[in-house]
């Protein structure tokens, strides 16, 4: 199944195309290991898959993944660190973010290379290189063939490489709070060999006070493309420093919203990526190969109301490797199409927090840990047509995931974890032929924990934030197991695409971190949770450019055991039954929008194009994180609409969007933690507000 946002590229064509005939297929071909092509995931995974385009990357101006896919039906963004470079993604009631502590449930990569970070399975999303990007795949479930750790979902990057013609694009942009931002990038092939490099630069002052932040990127790839070989070559670099406001007491939100509590804290990260990807056809037979180096070093200060501040520093390297072979055996009239390969990977990661004294002391180091994790996977696939229209499809994956701990202050404290788990996936699809397409999967994936929740689990030992780590009592891996009936039509002729999916995931010994104090907490496996919806999306493309698209979905998010759980609203904790509703997670979220050319440039004698576009998104009530038993009220719902106005003539493109245009104030994200500042230190809400309205002008060429 194919859900492209916005007119899909050739590639996705060639996709829809194909599925009327499974049978005449050509051998498997990929873009990067452990990455099946669109294509190969329409026909061989059974489930929802979603493109998003560069059309429709660059239509909406998005400035991280998670402004991408918010465009998907169902996904939600969060602020809980009050830095717009940061948000939090909510997907089918799991989270990608960069928020350590949080249960991570979506796995995202770049070329085929994991991003998830070790220490926790976080997310930077401020060191992807979205801007270099040529589409986003995603794909929903467990994803057996792409990697451990996808609950919810795996998303993909595929990022530009050169090509015919060449090209050549510069962009500036400034906006509101001291907002600007300068990019360029440049493409070509010339006979085998192609190019790519591009560069950006942002810098922001912040709407709210002491929240500046700088992001630096390069993106380089040169790529080798004869009768034999596919393979690029490309290195991604950034060098940021952002800081956070993070959220506000109650009384404190509604009256000044641009506040800082706690001004001065920020993240500060400096990473580098090299990827080798390569292809080639051995007789009926498709190799590919994947090797990657990664270095990351960031450091994380945060300044502490009551207390000394504190300061951590982690430093990350890893390697790996993957091959994959996929091919199609002749069945008599039908053939038998198959996927196999193995990866590996070594990650060390070491973490060390420091006390602050906040004078002309030196830093004072509390904790000093290290791991040189070992993860090694192997996996298969295959689909067969059964009857004409009707796949079949049976795909596992069997995970090997060595977890070491080592303290460095106290050796005392060292200790050892291992998990293993196979992971099973199976599924039929049916097509009519005439853009109708029928498919229902049930499938199991797997995430182990990482070392930050192995290293702070213990109740009677509760980690002082950011976290004080130690060989405390062994965690469960968790287990998520997806129940999907989809459908998909898709106009023959093009102009209209539509989609509707059910889904249920149960999961098993779900990792949550429970916060026992407003500065500490721990780690602690759910016996059970589930996540169950409907997603509808419907969009339309005109034949002079118009496009019309609607995107509706529903989650419920709930605990389905008992459990008692700490809190900071009540020193006794609280008590969730199943029934109970996970925080942070809205019931609803519907998405829509409208770009209509008010100017044709096809038709204009001049050249000149003018298109003016309306998005605008609905987010339901959420309860606030801490409130996990649903006891207090939770965060309203909010609409907000954003403007966007687009002229283009010749190489030229002046584009000028208002965000929040209507300036309505919402929250997106709450808390409860004690506010020091107010008589006997009780606690309080806490909660982050959303930007006001913004503006921004950008100018581009084409040269």
């Amino acid at each position: 199944m194919v859900l492209a946002l916005g007119p899909p590229p050739a590639s996705a064509q060639q996709a829809d195309s194909t599925l009327k005939d499974t049978t005449s297929l050509p051998p498997v071909v990929v873009t990067g290991v452990r990455l099946p092509t669109v294509r190969e995931l329409a026909r061989g995974l059974a489930g929802r898959t979603a493109t998003l385009d560069v059309q429709a990357l660059d239509a909406r101006g998005v400035r991280s993944l998670a402004d991408a896919l918010e465009q998907l039906p169902g996904v939600t963004t969060s602020d809980e660190l009050g830095a717009t470079a940061q948000l939090d993604v909510s997907l089918r009631g799991f989270q990608v973010s960069p928020v350590i502590g949080l249960p991570q449930g979506v796995t995202v990569y770049v070329d085929g290379v994991r991003a998830n970070e070790p220490d926790a399975h976080e997310v930077n999303f401020d060191l992807l290189p979205l801007e270099d990007v040529e589409r986003v795949d995603v794909v929903y479930g467990p994803s057996v063939l792409l990697g451990r750790n996808a609950l919810g979902a795996a998303v993909n990057l595929v990022t530009r490489r050169g090509g015919v013609p060449a090209s050549r694009e510069l962009e500036a942009s400034a906006g509101s709070w001291g907002r600007y931002e300068l990019k360029a990038h440049a493409g070509a092939r010339h006979g085998v060999w192609d190019y790519y490099v591009g560069a950006r630069y942002e810098h922001e002052t912040g709407w709210r006070q002491d929240t500046r932040s700088r992001i630096g990127t390069l993106f380089a790839k040169v790529g080798l493309l004869n009768g034999t070989w596919d393979a690029t070559l490309s290195y991604s670099g950034a060098d940021n420093r952002i800081y956070q406001a993070g959220s506000l007491p109650e009384s404190l939100v509604v009256a000044r919203p641009d506040s800082n509590f706690t001004g001065g804290d920020y993240f500060a990260p400096r990473s580098h990526l090299v990827t080798f990807n390569a292809q080639r056809l051995i007789g009926t037979t498709q190799l590919a190969l994947n090797a990657f180096g990664r270095s990351l070093e960031s450091e994380q200060f945060n300044v502490n109301f009551v207390g000394e501040d504190s300061r951590q520093r982690n430093t990350t390297r890893a390697g790996g490797g993957a091959m994959q072979l996929s091919g199609k055996v002749p069945l008599g009239r039908r053939g038998l199409r198959w996927l196999a390969g193995a990866d590996a990977d070594y990650e060390h990661v070491a973490v060390r927090i420091f006390a602050v004294p906040g004078s002309t002391a030196p830093d004072s180091l509390t904790e000093s840990v290290r791991t040189n994790q070992v993860n090694a996977g192997a996996f298969a696939g295959a689909n067969l047509e059964v009857v004409p229209r009707l796949t079949a499809t049976l795909a596992a994956r069997y995970d090997w995931i060595r977890v070491p701990f080592e303290d460095l202050i106290d050796t005392a404290q060292s200790g050892l974890n291992i998990f293993r788990r196979l992971s099973p996936r199976a599924g039929l699809t049916w097509t009519s032929g005439r853009g109708h397409e029928v498919f229902a999967s049930a499938s199991r994936g797997f995430r182990a924990p990482a070392v930050v929740e192995l290293g702070c689990a213990d109740p009677q030992a509760a980690c002082p934030l950011p976290f004080a780590l130690g060989p405390d009592p062994a965690l469960r891996p968790v287990v998520a197991t997806t129940y999907e009936l989809g459908w998909h039509y898709h106009a023959p002729h093009g102009g209209l695409d539509a989609s509707a999916d059910a889904y249920r995931t149960d999961v098993r010994d779900d990792i949550f971190f429970i916060a026992s104090t407003v500065t500490g907490g721990y780690f602690q496996n759910i016996g059970a949770t589930r996540r169950q919806g409907l997603e509808l999306a419907l969009q339309w493309i005109g034949s002079t450019g118009a496009r019309a698209y609607a995107n509706y979905g529903y989650t419920r998010a709930t605990f389905e055991t008992t459990a008692r759980l700490a809190t900071t609203r009540d020193s006794t904790g609280e008590t969730v039954t199943p029934g109970d509703v996970l925080p942070i997670v809205p019931d609803t979220r519907i998405n829509a929008g409208l770009a209509v050319p008010l100017v044709d440039g096809r038709a204009a004698m001049s050249g000149l194009s003018l298109v003016v576009g309306l998005d605008a998104r609905y987010v339901g009530h959420q309860w606030l994180r801490g409130d996990e038993d649903n006891a207090t009220s939770r965060l309203s719902d909010y609409t907000v609409a954003d403007l966007s106005l687009t002229l283009a003539w010749r190489e030229l493109e002046l584009r000028c969007t208002a965000g929040n245009l209507f300036d309505r104030r919402y929250y997106s994200f709450g808390t409860f933690a004690e506010n020091p500042t107010a008589p006997g230190t009780p606690v309080q809400r806490w909660l982050t507000p959303g930007p006001p309205r913004h503006v921004q002008v950008s100018l581009s060429t084409d040269f």
